[in-house]
């Protein structure tokens, strides 16, 4: 048998999880990392996982930045400790990343808590950022159709202009002068538009003076809020709410499309849960997690985007735990005061004034029969 053959026979290398190897990566030197469950890897690292059924494709997470690869097995080979040490203990000079990525494979579990502390932080802040999205979207379309009632009001008040003409003549002498004067016309322009400035007096200071200001009230409450966040991480029933809200908001509001009906029942059962869920802090809860701001959305749905929704009623259902909750916030205004309401809306958001208040009855009577999302004013202030 020629050398050949018999090498080709040579079963092929496997490997678990969490074993240290050092991989091959064109562009790259040889770099130090740990295979991983490929199960668990985000989910643009699992769109990217190689197809073919000829070969093994395993994933490599390296250190110390956590990057991930898919390689077969012919790229890499397991690391062992004295290869570490040597490395390590090599005088020449190394690269400095590459050198904390071999010090890091001598024992990785703090490092593996590290970056699954980052993952969590960053899953969070896309979560996060999908929901805020839909709020922007929703904001957008009501002040597209704030603009377009705006204008219909404007164009229906609007009166004729008389003496277009003579005005028309004015700007013509205005304009006429401009030119005669050349060059000290526009220095002129400048002066004059200064002077106007200036002639806003001392309420125009104020004004520049409350801008100022600003920054510095919203720096003051970032600040407050990641104190609470910082609470809220350590408390596991904080995490428990969020992660309800996780759930929903994957089901019903995620992009994937359309749940399938044999998962309505389970969410029937997590709805439930959330509505029986009572706790002391409960307002830090809502405001932590969110999950006012989906069961918002889900109450905005239409009917053909819920399956099952004429069985389960969950956006009836989720309308009413936003108007719950929106009760326990008013009842916290009135024994303590000026507080914050849920996801960053004021609490005082709930005392609308008559002209809001005629909005949004306007609103719901324009919404359609049996929609639970028609008050919208309601659903907002959680």
């Amino acid at each position: 048998m020629s050398k050949r053959a018999a090498k080709n026979q040579e079963p092929e290398a496997t490997y678990a999880e969490r074993d240290i190897v050092l991989a091959k990566v064109r562009g790259f030197p040889p770099w130090p990392g740990m295979v991983v469950n490929p199960d668990t890897v985000p989910s643009a690292v699992s769109k990217e996982r190689p197809t073919g059924k000829k070969a093994t494709f395993y994933c490599v997470r390296f250190f110390p930045a956590g990057d991930f690869a898919w390689l077969v097995a012919k790229d890499i080979s397991k690391l062992k400790e004295h290869e570490i040490q040597a490395y390590i203990s090599e005088p020449h000079k190394k690269n400095a990343d590459l050198l904390a990525g071999y010090r890091i494979a001598l024992d990785p579990e703090k490092w593996e808590k590290e970056r699954e502390n980052a993952d969590l932080i960053a899953a969070e802040q896309e979560d996060n950022a999908s929901v805020d999205q839909l709020d922007s979207e929703q904001d957008e379309d009501e002040k597209k159709l704030s603009k377009t009632k705006k204008r219909k009001r404007d164009s229906d008040a609007a009166a004729p202009k008389p003496k277009a003409k003579s005005k028309a003549k004015t700007d013509k002498k205005t304009s006429v002068k401009g030119r005669k004067n050349g060059t000290r016309s526009k220095e002129m322009v400048e002066s004059e538009d200064d002077g106007d400035q200036d002639a806003e007096g001392e309420g125009g200071d104020v004004a520049s003076g409350a801008k100022a200001a600003a920054p510095l009230s919203k720096k003051a409450k970032r600040d407050k809020d990641e104190d609470i966040d910082v609470k809220m991480e350590s408390d596991p029933e904080a995490r428990k709410v969020r992660e309800w809200r996780h759930r929903l908001q994957k089901a019903l509001l995620g992009s994937k499309g359309l749940p399938s009906p044999d998962e309505m029942p389970g969410l029937d059962q997590l709805f439930s849960t959330v509505e029986k869920y009572e706790h002391p802090n409960l307002i830090d809860y809502l405001s932590f997690s969110k999950i006012g701001k989906v069961m918002r959305h889900i109450a905005a749905l239409s009917v053909e985007k819920v399956p099952r929704d004429e069985e389960f009623h969950f956006r009836t259902r989720a309308k009413a735990l936003v108007e719950k909750w929106h009760t326990i916030v008013d009842a916290k205004k009135a024994t303590e005061g000026g507080e914050t309401a849920p996801n960053g809306a004021s609490a005082e958001a709930g005392a609308a004034s008559p002209t809001q208040n005629a909005t949004s009855t306007a609103a719901a009577a324009e919404g359609e029969n049996g929609d639970p999302a028609g008050d919208m004013s309601m659903l907002s202030a959680v």
